[in-house]
């Protein structure tokens, strides 16, 4: 599976194609890449899954999302520190071109609950 195939993925090109270089677009796409293999999960079936989180209302903490990020960030074959950040730099990023933000957090946010995350489970 190509993610680039998908309309959710095209949608967000178009978006990163205004205010991003073409180097970081494809970094992006890449990491998409990276995260939708390890995850077994397309792209329009993440962002299904995201907007399901937002109509319930879930806790972001709680929901798939989160948890599917926190997982990918502690497996041991999700790359580099580097390699996890961008993926997470650019999931930020393709789900607020999607309309289904991450609880409207940035980077730092993200990587904070992350941890927190990880000293209470």
């Amino acid at each position: 599976m190509l993610v680039q195939d998908y309309k959710t993925t095209k949608t967000w090109e178009d978006e990163l194609s205004y205010n991003r270089p073409n180097m970081t677009i494809q970094n992006y796409v890449w990491a998409l890449q990276v995260f939708c293999d390890w995850s077994n999960k397309t792209p329009d079936e993440l962002i299904l899954e995201r907007l399901g989180d937002i109509s319930s209302k879930s806790d972001y903490l709680k929901t798939l999302t989160f948890k599917r990020i926190l997982d990918f960030q502690n497996h041991k074959k999700s790359g580099t520190k580097h390699t996890r950040d961008m993926v997470v730099k650019a999931l930020v990023s393709f789900y607020h071109d999607n309309s289904a933000g991450i609880d409207n957090v940035n980077l730092d946010d993200t990587r904070l609950r992350l941890k927190t995350s990880l000293f209470t489970a």
